[in-house]
């Protein structure tokens, strides 16, 4: 299985699609992996047929190690991204997140400008409201295990390789990086992102609300938005169809908008 050995821990990855395609990070949200249930599971084959398809497990997730006991945030998980795109050797990455992959996505364009060529964003926050806490809360491991049973068990089978309820410990990481607020990314960050940006969420998002991505959509210059009536949080689960053509489509716009700029006299 392949890993990149990085600042503190090891990563791992799959490389997927032509090796000649132009590379793509695809980065999972909270509790996510690289298999076929996770945030970008029926995606993975469509995508690597049209780009060289990058995609890890973010430390403490699935293969990946968790090597402190706590997260030190979303500047850290982009610190991570670049440091696998230079074991790669991948110099340029259109980059595509799903919730705590997207908010890490906008850090990275913000800390590594030169790293992202194109980004596309989906149920993301910037801040924290009272009722994006109360959503969160309900992430919380003894939350989860009282109240969605069969997703705990999942998560447990997930996580066998480790100790018994290592979950719930992961849990407990996440929640603490996200109630820091200074962690995310900043408007003066987003209104100094120079690239195309393309900003998605569900109509009934209680992560990415729309009142928020509303104000992000106003802080990067130029950047398109795109809501989903009547979805929820998880765009790429929920309508999976949609999102994969929502996304490519933005993709080969600015491919071909790059592509008359170059020739243009």
């Amino acid at each position: 299985m392949p890993y990149a050995p990085l600042r503190d821990l090891k990563i791992y990855y799959e490389v997927s699609g032509a090796e000649e395609a132009e590379p793509l990070l695809l980065l999972n949200g909270a509790f996510g992996l690289i298999d076929s249930a996770s945030d970008w599971g029926k995606h993975f084959e469509v995508f690597a047929r049209h780009y060289r398809l990058i995609a890890y497990e973010h430390r403490g997730h699935g293969r990946t190690d968790n090597p402190s006991q706590k997260f030190s945030g979303y500047s850290e998980l982009a610190d991570d991204a670049a440091g696998l795109l230079k074991y790669l050797g991948i110099k340029k990455v259109h980059v595509v997140g799903f919730s705590d992959g997207g908010i890490t996505a906008l850090k990275l364009a913000s800390l590594y400008p030169a790293l992202v060529d194109t980004l596309v964003a989906i149920g993301v926050n910037y801040r924290n409201t009272p009722e994006i806490l109360a959503a969160m809360y309900k992430l919380d491991g003894a939350y989860i295990e009282q109240n969605f049973k069969e997703w705990a068990a999942i998560l447990e089978r997930q996580y066998a390789h480790r100790e018994p309820g290592y979950w719930k410990k992961l849990s407990a990481q996440m929640i603490a990086m996200w109630l820091d607020d200074s962690g995310y990314p900043t408007e003066a960050e987003m209104r100094a992102m120079k690239l195309p940006v393309l900003l998605m969420t569900g109509q009934r998002d209680p992560f990415g609300t729309v009142d928020q991505v509303l104000e992000m959509h106003r802080f990067i210059e130029g950047s398109e938005l795109c809501i989903l009536p009547g979805v929820a949080h998880a765009v790429p689960q929920q309508r999976p169809e949609l999102t994969g053509m929502v996304v490519l489509d933005f993709l080969e716009r600015q491919r071909k908008k790059r592509l008359r700029e170059t020739y243009r006299p």
